[in-house]
């Protein structure tokens, strides 16, 4: 009697390994969007924090802060996607130009394509700063270069945003997946919406 050997035919370990290869690449999908997500998440509390952070300083500081977004930024290479600006002295918007602290301009980029997007205002256009503001012109570096958008924390705990009393900034990677941050300038509220 010869001995009887069981074991697996070759369309068999084909099919198992068509079936593992369609599940590994569903789960390298899955764990790209969940990576992509979390880049987004992270951008948007790093923004809301130094929203915050700007606010404090205002305050404690007795001086304003501004943080500058530039929408639209992709990576260190096309340049930081917002500003943190400390004034020297508080500024009031009928006086001159306000001077900066040109040694307290802090640049902040997003992790790989994570971006601020304007956020459209009902009437359908982008919310953003005139181009034509005068204090742009006199950063360092000329660090305004392309459309801006402001908000301004004061020494007395308000806010101001130019655009008006209150907005809505997206933090993003082409539109999907986002966060909102929405802002108040009247209470000085930053809330980071969930997903």
């Amino acid at each position: 009697m010869g001995v009887e050997e069981d074991g697996f035919t070759l369309p068999e370990l084909l099919t198992v390994l068509a079936i593992m290869g369609v599940l590994i690449a569903i789960a390298i999908m899955v764990l790209l969007a969940l990576l992509e997500r979390w880049r987004v998440d992270a951008a948007a509390h790093q923004l809301a924090a130094d929203l915050r952070l700007a606010h404090a300083r205002s305050v404690n500081q007795l001086t304003d802060w501004r943080v500058v977004l530039v929408p639209g930024m992709r990576g260190e290479e096309e340049g930081p996607d917002y500003y943190l600006v400390r004034l020297k002295t508080p500024y009031d918007d009928g006086g001159p130009v306000p001077v900066l602290d040109g040694e307290s301009v802090l640049r902040r980029t997003f992790p790989a394509d994570v971006m601020v997007m304007d956020q459209q205002s009902p009437s359908g256009r982008a919310i953003r700063d005139d181009a034509a503001m005068s204090w742009c012109a006199t950063m360092p570096g000329r660090l305004c270069s392309g459309v801006t958008r402001t908000l301004e924390f004061n020494s007395d705990g308000t806010m101001v945003a130019f655009v008006g009393p209150s907005g809505t900034i997206r933090v993003t990677v082409d539109g999907d997946p986002q966060r909102k941050l929405t802002f108040l300038s009247a209470t000085s509220r930053i809330k980071l919406w969930p997903w």
